[in-house]
């Protein structure tokens, strides 16, 4: 009787064992991403030389079951990095400077033009096309990802007229 008990906790010991390390390889083998947030397709808009500021655009994903703020971010060869989103005042579309961008759970965030964005303001020198510029994204969770967001042609912006004759 004691062996067969034996046998009967050696087994299950074994499976336990074999059954979390099959849990452990499937979490490392389908999370492609970073645990808390994914940074997709960072990049900045061309300007001409004397341009006094760039937009950063990107996806943010947030992994985490919790909303996230981005409240930072920073490249060096600038004057100063502000976090913007462009909204109706009155009749005008404006630049508004944001304490933070919210990334709501399980979630993300479009940074595009007309609408959020990271202005990089008071460039050294204006990047060429198809140079990187290293931002660093700071989140109220502490954490820091660093992008190398090229530099490409954006779209332009659309500015409708509401004013019908």
């Amino acid at each position: 009787m004691f062996n067969k008990f034996k046998f009967f906790l050696t087994a299950i010991a074994t499976l336990l064992a074999f059954n979390s390390a099959i849990a452990m390889g499937h979490k490392h083998s389908t999370n492609h991403h970073h645990d808390g947030v994914t940074i997709d397709d960072p990049w900045v808009r061309s300007a001409p030389p004397n341009a006094p500021a760039l937009g950063a655009f990107m996806n943010i994903v947030n992994n985490t079951h919790q909303a996230l703020k981005l409240i930072k971010a920073d490249a060096d060869g600038y004057d100063r990095i502000e976090l913007h989103r462009t909204q109706q005042v009155g009749d005008l579309m404006k630049m508004v400077k944001q304490a933070f961008m919210p990334i709501p759970a399980m979630d993300s965030l479009l940074l595009k033009p007309g609408s959020w964005h990271v202005m990089l303001i008071g460039p050294d020198s204006v990047p060429k096309e198809g140079e990187k510029v290293r931002i660093s994204l700071y989140f109220d969770n502490g954490e820091k990802q660093t992008v190398s967001a090229v530099v490409r042609k954006g779209q332009k912006m659309m500015h409708h007229n509401h004013n019908h004759h």
